[in-house]
């Protein structure tokens, strides 16, 4: 990098692009160069990896993010500096696939958009698309970890230049030296992932696993994952559960006529549901706040929808019925649960997960996560 790293204490994300970190008895806003949700990497007290700025009148963030620890390694943050060091491997021939080729020109304009190198091979041109990837559970790693239109369209167009005689490219170079296969994460953006299927005769993808080292210089391995496309055409559907998480800022009251009282006291919720199919309409609808926002004004789930004053859906597209496994291990890790038994005819899930602070703050919650969206998936493969 050049400059010089430093360790700091991961505190707060105050929006996408900052974070708030300790660096020794120094508390310091970051610029984080990373659009990711990085749930599983941003937990409290992380070790962040950060330079310092140089100090000016007209800059407010006194760091930059470069890497995050995880499991004692670091994984890079940083996508800018992911191009830099790409086009360093390209020209050592370090990189699988990519010996033979050299570089043409960088960022590159092709139609409506920009690609990040064009590369030369023989007397043939071949464009390269570079994409971080940070996303990864025991063996299996997934990009994006936050929906990502301009990704979705790169794949689009660089499958149409690919039909018009130019080689196209897709590298991912994803921060976890053990992982062996890589898949689209069409959890989280199912429409990149169905793009990612409907090219992959047209558009070559290199998942590529990088040992970073503590100067964020790749280590000497660096190796190509398998994509293991029938699992991903089985699991990639419409379908699966959901876990939908509202704030109570207060205590909730809910009545039912002749059922009793039930009260949710102030804090965060998780239910689990199945969804069958539509589970992308699911998602646009679910996070909706009731018209009638009157408290007590409908079923269980829509006045805590109405009482909330935030709504998050996470899904987990699978084939499988996984959703009382999913709410067996979240009532693990909850404080308390509610259950609406009681209240015959109900629509809602039958029972709520109650927890005092963000779920998606806490290591087991997200660890959770993790092994039902990805590390599940191992039994599948050889």
């Amino acid at each position: 990098m050049g400059r010089t790293i430093e360790k700091a204490r991961f505190i707060a994300r105050p929006n996408r692009f900052t974070v708030r970190c300790a660096l020794g008895s120094e508390i310091l806003e970051a610029y984080l160069p990373n659009p990711g949700r990085l749930w599983e990497l941003l937990l409290p007290d992380s070790e962040l990896y950060v330079i310092r700025q140089e100090t000016a009148a007209n800059r407010k963030l006194q760091g930059l993010v470069v890497a995050v620890e995880r499991e004692g390694r670091p994984v890079m943050l940083h996508t800018l500096a992911c191009n830099d060091i790409v086009a360093d491997l390209l020209g050592r021939r370090r990189l699988p696939g990519f010996e033979e080729m050299r570089i043409v020109r960088r960022e590159v304009t092709r139609g409506s958009s920009r690609f990040d190198f064009l590369l030369e091979e023989g007397g043939l041109q071949h464009l390269l698309e570079v994409k971080s990837c940070t996303l990864f559970g025991r063996r299996i790693a997934m990009f994006p970890d936050a929906v990502t239109s301009r990704g979705r369209r790169h794949l689009l167009e660089l499958a149409e230049l690919a039909r018009r005689g130019t080689p196209a490219h897709v590298l991912f170079l994803v921060g976890c030296p053990h992982a062996d296969y890589f898949l689209p994460d069409y959890h989280t953006d199912f429409a990149f992932a169905s793009a990612f299927l409907a090219v992959r005769d047209l558009v070559r993808f290199h998942p590529l696993a990088v040992d970073w080292q503590p100067d964020m210089t790749p280590g000497p391995n660096i190796r190509k994952l398998s994509i293991p496309w029938s699992l991903l055409e089985r699991e990639s559907g419409d379908f699966g559960c959901t876990l939908l998480i509202l704030h109570l800022p207060g205590d909730v009251t809910f009545s039912s006529s002749g059922s009793g009282r039930l009260l949710f006291r102030k804090g965060y919720y998780v239910s689990v549901d199945s969804v069958h199919s539509g589970l992308t309409r699911r998602l646009q609808s679910a996070l909706r706040k009731p018209a009638a926002a009157r408290v007590g004004g409908g079923g269980v789930l829509e006045t805590l929808k109405a009482a909330a004053d935030s709504r998050q859906i996470i899904p987990i597209r699978t084939a499988e019925p996984l959703e009382a496994e999913l709410a067996s291990a979240i009532a693990r890790v909850a404080d308390w649960t509610l259950s609406t038994a009681e209240f015959p005819g109900e629509p809602a899930p039958p029972r709520f997960f109650g927890m005092t602070d963000p779920p998606l703050t806490r290591r087991a919650f997200v660890e959770l996560l993790l092994d039902f969206r990805i590390n599940r998936l191992e039994k599948h493969l050889s």
